[in-house]
């Protein structure tokens, strides 16, 4: 029988604080709750960094309808996840010339790191 997970779910009254664009297009989205205890801000502690399904709906009165937001996140792979930490790392460092360059440069740097450190075959 393979190992299931059951994760808790959490309804709570919630004021959304603050919505803020992120330069991938998606949104930031900040919340506040009532006053919580320990177990009940234990639950949400133990969903962070998951996906999540969310249903907000005005308390007061029903909705005139039901708005469905279909879009799956699309996990990076490894390697887009690494080449938009170099980009960070190059728009920080202030570094002269294009972003590719200075890309294949530290990516020619970890590979050659890498292989130094590999056994002799």
């Amino acid at each position: 029988m393979p190992n299931v997970t059951f994760m808790k779910a959490i309804t709570c009254d919630v004021i959304l604080t603050s919505a803020s664009t992120r330069a991938d297009g998606s949104l930031g989205l900040r919340f506040a709750t009532p006053e919580l205890d320990a177990s009940s801000k234990t639950v949400f502690f133990e969903l962070l960094n998951q996906n999540l399904k969310m249903l907000l709906q005005p308390k007061d009165g029903e909705p005139a309808e039901l708005k469905d937001v279909k879009r799956e996140f699309e996990c990076k792979t490894p390697g887009q996840r690494l080449r938009s930490v170099l980009f960070v790392a190059w728009k920080q460092a202030k570094e002269p010339g294009e972003f590719e360059n200075f890309y294949r440069a530290k990516m020619e740097f970890y590979i050659n790191d890498i292989k130094e450190n590999l056994q002799p075959v």
